[in-house]
């Protein structure tokens, strides 16, 4: 329908009369403004949601910095306590609060626990309040035990070991232990035998006597499925299913000594040996090293063959390491004077030592040890590479003695030695090893079987 146009007098404004709009388009009049509301209020809140994003964000970059920078105190507090146990593996006091300027924040602690076989290491670092902590599990130096060996070791009649042992392979105690015990596949203990100390065994545990600490097992049941504590009984805890990390047995225990004051191959009194002692100059801590490229024999005299002579005796003084590509057989006592002195003896090749004698020091051999005869004592620590056999018998003139009494002091260090026979290690008539733990850290921290192997290391709880 047209509309007629019409001019109002009263304003001056015209409107067309006759067309109207269908009712429902006023009703819409105002209808968007709720939905632009809604959207600012929804960019609103998202702008805000982002801001506080944003700011999270950086927050949590800050406190990764933060935690990244508390972890890095921790672990330095680790690289401290092991410089300490280098230098002194007695060391077991810890660290107190420790501050490293001029970088920001704090070691807050470090302590050290020792364990069956390894210590372990726990640091706590912060920094701006942030927290973090690291622990490592570090294993013993072999010479910290009394007897440390390659391969299987049965403990029995007439052996006796006053201190802790330790194998890779398996152990059979059957006769009592006054400490700790590792051994890197089984362990066997028999009917009333006591072992004062904990265990640690990579695999299987046959317990059929007492162990008074705690007993750490590869394995959750024996082969059989019994559980470690079937058959006899465990005083401590029992920590079942734990994939523990045995240290790798040293490749070559000589090679770190090769390059100390020449000691020519052949048979020694100790006095004479004495003199080349006080002739080498002092290393670190000083701790002399002297170096045979052939076999070595200390005895009461030189048979005519060797570098003996003069007036002998019994006694040592100084902190020396004596290493030799070949045999090192010792067949006198060898003494130290005082507290203070102490020495070792490290064999590429076997050790052997003869029965009726008396040795203050540390004995360690890449191959085998074999002693026969009257009873002996080792005051120090033993690490050998195997002994398979020990027996009651003294083995004095049953004939096992094969090929001369001595090495043939060749410049190759693979002598013949007598003394060996047949096997790959040998204990025969009485021998006991006593720890003697003041003499070995006179020389630990020139000892190249220390080793100082890290197992694990991993972040912490700090609970």
């Amino acid at each position: 329908m047209a509309g007629t146009w019409r001019r109002s007098i009263a304003t001056g404004k015209g409107r067309i009369d006759g067309v109207g709009l269908p009712g429902r388009c006023w009703h819409r009049r105002g209808s968007a403004l709720p939905g632009v509301l809604l959207a600012i209020l929804v960019l609103s809140l998202l702008g805000a949601g982002l801001l506080s994003l944003s700011l999270v964000e950086r927050q949590g970059a800050a406190n990764e910095v933060k935690i990244t920078q508390a972890t890095y105190l921790a672990e330095a507090g680790i690289h401290l306590a092991l410089a300490r146990l280098r230098h002194n593996p007695a060391w077991r006091d810890g660290l107190g609060e420790t501050y490293l300027p001029p970088a920001r924040g704090r070691i807050i602690s470090v302590s050290v626990e020792s364990q069956a076989a390894s210590y372990r290491l726990r640091s706590v670092g912060e920094i701006d309040g942030v927290q973090r902590a690291v622990e490592v599990d570090l294993a013993r130096p072999f010479f910290s035990y009394a007897l440390a060996g390659a391969g299987d070791i049965t403990v029995k009649n007439p052996l006796t070991i006053i201190g802790d042992l330790f194998a890779t392979g398996s152990i059979y105690l059957q006769k009592g232990a006054s400490g700790n015990v590792a051994a890197g596949k089984d362990l066997t203990i028999q009917n009333n035998t006591t072992v004062q100390g904990s265990v640690v065994t990579g695999r299987y545990l046959y317990n059929y006597g007492t162990i008074r600490g705690d007993a750490t097992v590869g394995q959750v049941t024996d082969k059989y499925g019994n559980d470690p504590n079937y058959y006899g009984r465990v005083d401590g805890r029992i920590i079942k299913g734990l994939g523990f990390s045995f240290p790798a047995w040293p490749s070559d225990l000589v090679a770190p000594y090769t390059g100390g004051y020449h000691l020519p191959a052949g048979e020694y009194t100790l006095a004479r040996l004495q003199d080349f002692v006080d002739n080498a100059p002092a290393g670190d801590n000083g701790i002399k090293i002297l170096y045979c490229n052939g076999d070595l024999i200390i005895s009461n005299g030189d048979h005519g063959k060797g570098k003996g002579g003069g007036n002998d005796t019994d006694f040592y003084t100084g902190k020396v390491i004596i290493a030799a590509a070949g045999d090192i057989t010792l067949s006198k006592d060898i003494r130290a004077t005082t507290g203070s002195d102490a020495w070792a003896f490290v064999a590429g090749y076997d050790m052997i030592l003869e029965g009726g004698i008396t040795v203050d020091a540390v004995l360690m051999s890449e191959r085998y040890f074999y002693k026969q005869g009257a009873p002996s004592t080792i005051n120090g620590s033993l690490v050998t590479g195997g002994i398979e056999e020990i027996d009651e018998d003294s083995g004095s003139g049953n004939g096992d003695n094969q090929g001369e009494d001595h090495g043939n002091f060749n410049n190759e260090g693979r002598g013949n030695g007598g003394k060996k026979g047949s096997g790959h290690g040998h204990i025969k008539g009485q021998l006991q090893i006593i720890y003697d733990n003041n003499r070995v850290q006179l020389l630990s921290p020139a000892l190249a079987a220390a080793g100082w192997q890290i197992l694990s290391w991993r972040g912490a709880s700090l609970y």
